[in-house]
This record gives C-alpha cells, sequence and structure tokens, in this order.
C-alpha cells in the first residue's frame, strides 16, 4: 500500500527538492550554443525528470488547497467580525459627535453669554474712561490754549524786538557798506590814474625802444651791406688770382705736351733703319 495522506507530506518535499536537483544538474549537463544565449539539454531525460515532479505534486497540492479554504474561512470570519466592528465604530462614533455638538453648543451658548456680560461690563468702563479722557483732554487744551496764547505774546514781543535790532543792524551795515563803496571807487580812480600813467610810462618806453631797435637795424643793414662789399671784393681777388694760376698752369701743360710731342717724333725717326737692316744682317749670316 502507498503512504498514508498524514506521513506523504513529511516525506514529499524532499523528493521534490532531490528530482529539482536532478532536473537543474542535467541542465548544467547541456551543451551551449556560441555567440548564443541558447542550451542544448537531453529531451528524455528532461522530460523523465519532469514527469517525475508532476507526480510528487497532488499531495502537496492537496495540503494547500486545504490551506487557501481554511484562509477563506478565515477571511470571512475576519470581514464578519470587521463589519460589526465598523458598524459599532460608525454608530459610537455617531453618539459620541451628537454628545460633542451638544456638549459644544451648550458650551457656545455659556461662552456667548460669558461674552455678552463681559462685553457690557467692558463698555462701561471703557464709556467711563472715555468721560474721564474727555474731561482731562478738556482740561489740557484750556491750559495749552492759556499757554500758547502767552507764547504767541512773548514770541510776537521778541519778533518785534529782533526785528528792530535786525533793521538797525542793516542800517549799520549799509552804512558801512556805503562807505566802503566810496572808498572802493576813490581807489578804484586812484587805480585808473596810476593805471593810465603807466600805460603812458610804457607807451613812451615802446617808443624809445622802437626807435632805438630802427636805428640798429639800420646799422646792421650798414653793417651787412659793407660785408658784403667786401666779402665780394675778396671773392673777385680769389677769382682774378685762381685764373692767373690757371692760364700758368694751360700754359706749362701745352709746352710740356709739345715737348713730348717732338720728342716722340724724333723716337720714331731713329727707331725706323733699325727695323729696315735687321733682316740683311740675318740673310748674310746664313
Amino acid at each position: 500500500m502507498g503512504p498514508s495522506p498524514v506521513s506523504s507530506p513529511s516525506k514529499e518535499p524532499g523528493v521534490t527538492l532531490d528530482q529539482l536537483d536532478q532536473l537543474e544538474e542535467i541542465i548544467l549537463q547541456g551543451l551551449r550554443l556560441p555567440l548564443t544565449g541558447m542550451l542544448l539539454v537531453d529531451e528524455e531525460e528532461t522530460l523523465e525528470a519532469l514527469s517525475r515532479i508532476r507526480e510528487s505534486f497532488p499531495p502537496l497540492f492537496q495540503q494547500a488547497q486545504t490551506l487557501i479554504e481554511q484562509r477563506q474561512d478565515y477571511l470571512k470570519q475576519a470581514r464578519s467580525q470587521g463589519a460589526s466592528l465598523i458598524q459599532e465604530a460608525k454608530d459610537k462614533g455617531e453618539q459620541l459627535i451628537q454628545q460633542a455638538i451638544q456638549e459644544s453648543e451648550r458650551r457656545a451658548k455659556q461662552v456667548m453669554a460669558e461674552a455678552v456680560a463681559q462685553r457690557d461690563v467692558l463698555l462701561d468702563k471703557t464709556r467711563q474712561a472715555i468721560a474721564r479722557k474727555e474731561q482731562g483732554l478738556q482740561k489740557n487744551f484750556a491750559q495749552a490754549e492759556q499757554q500758547f496764547a502767552a507764547r504767541r505774546s512773548q514770541l510776537e514781543q521778541e519778533y518785534i524786538t529782533r526785528k528792530d535790532q535786525q533793521n538797525r543792524h542793516l542800517e549799520q551795515q549799509r552804512l558801512q557798506a556805503l562807505q566802503e563803496l566810496e572808498r572802493i571807487n576813490q581807489e578804484k580812480l586812484k587805480l585808473k590814474e596810476l593805471t593810465r600813467r603807466e600805460a603812458e610810462d610804457i607807451r613812451q618806453e615802446m617808443r624809445t625802444l622802437c626807435q632805438k631797435a630802427h636805428a640798429h637795424c639800420e646799422e646792421l643793414t650798414r653793417q651787412a651791406a659793407v660785408t658784403r662789399q667786401e666779402a665780394d671784393h675778396y671773392a673777385r681777388q680769389v677769382l682774378d688770382e685762381l685764373n692767373g694760376k690757371l692760364q700758368d698752369l694751360q700754359q706749362m701743360v701745352g709746352a710740356q705736351r709739345q715737348e713730348w710731342q717732338g720728342s716722340h717724333t724724333r723716337d720714331q725717326t731713329t727707331s725706323t733703319p733699325q727695323r729696315r737692316t735687321a733682316p740683311q744682317g740675318t740673310a748674310a749670316t746664313t
């Protein structure tokens, strides 16, 4: 007889793992094709290993199915309990919300009543403070008006006094300015007269300088004319001397040329007979 369903789950996982190891060994022993990701394995051995693995699965599937059914039951129970808990929570939440709303409304009414009471008290206190403040401001305003009137009269008196002082000071300054202006005009006239005299002296000096310069220019012109005449005379003397020396040199060259031509003619006349008798003497000797 085969193993019972109770004992089979403890043995089947080890058998399945061994069979998976055998299948892995078959794949690893396969021939790998170069330059590709493909592998050649023994088809018969591979199919046989897969068959053995497939035969070992049913008990495990049955156990897994049982577990799945138990899981479904647990889920149904959990959903049922969750729904009841959610409903209870909703009911409790609604009750709490209603209680909170009622408590909030009660508390809001109480707070509003307290706020109205405090508002009335604060309004009374504020009105009293404003009345006291208005009385104090009116009193201060009256005092300020009195002080302002006194200060105004004092400032007006000071303004009149300072205005008189400024007017007297300005009058003194105006008189001083007029005196200073008169003094400046007098100095201006003196300076103008002095400037006119200096200008007249400068004009006189300029005329004297011009006359001296003109006389000096005439003297220089006369000296330049005399120097030019002397230079021309000296140049003519030098040219006359050079011309005389040149003529003497030409005469000497002409005489030497004639003498040289005469000596050259005599030499030619003397050398001609000797050239003619030389061949005759040579023939006689032969």
